[in-house]
């Protein structure tokens, strides 16, 4: 097995807290494109489903060729519902990425938001030093579960092998995209979307309460 040389992160309920602010924005907008009753109930239960999951593909299957207009108007509910209610950070993710810089890791954010949502909630976060690498679908071509985000990290940051990212989220999608990808790791973290069921059963080798847990993976203790 290859020693982990870059850990890769996911953002809502990995890194930072969702706080039910997907389904907030989800609900200002199918609620704007007049989706109501059994329809949205059926809407999001399928946004549920697809946590971690690039949300442009997400809106494309739920509205077909209304999806592009469904994503743009979430994306600005989104941001809307973060300024109103407040993001924050999972309790200890920027230390515990700061101390894996320390060690010598490579760290990156890998995200279903757009590029200009992505950079919203860095700025609130204060996170534009915290991470050598920030992806969103499309800089890498798919959102997961397809493995693209992460074969776009391990290129940029010239990993030596596959085997050498570990990916950490907290959705099945999350574990999906790595083990596709063929990382030589996937963590689930329960302090988002799914539980550990759900993570095992979609791939993840360790199942942690919280991204702060990676400290002790001794995979993780240095070099």
């Amino acid at each position: 097995m290859s020693p982990i040389e870059l850990v890769c992160f996911d953002m809502a309920g990995t890194t930072m807290i969702d706080g039910g602010l997907v389904l907030e924005a989800f609900r200002r907008t199918i609620s704007g494109m007049g989706v109501i009753g059994d329809a949205a109930a059926t809407a999001e239960s399928y946004v549920v489903e697809t946590m971690g999951q690039s949300k442009i593909e997400v809106f494309t299957e739920l509205f077909g060729e209304d999806g592009p207009r469904a994503n743009a108007s979430f994306e600005g509910h989104f941001i809307d519902a973060a300024q109103e209610l407040g993001v924050s950070e999972i309790p200890g993710a920027r230390a515990t990425i700061e101390a894996l810089r320390i060690l010598g890791f490579k760290v990156a954010l890998t995200t279903g938001f757009s590029r200009d949502t992505r950079e919203a909630l860095i700025d609130v976060l204060g996170w534009s030093d915290l991470f050598d690498l920030r992806v969103s679908p499309s800089d890498a071509g798919r959102g997961r579960p397809a493995p693209d985000m992460l074969w776009w990290c391990a290129l940029a940051l010239r990993a030596s092998d596959i085997r050498s990212l570990m990916a950490v989220g907290d959705t099945a999608s999350d574990m999906q995209a790595g083990r596709r990808a063929g990382t030589g790791s996937c963590v689930g973290v329960l302090s988002g979307t799914d539980g550990e069921r759900r993570l095992r059963d979609a791939g993840a080798d360790e199942v942690v309460d919280s991204v702060v847990d990676l400290l002790g993976f001794s995979s993780l203790a240095g070099r």
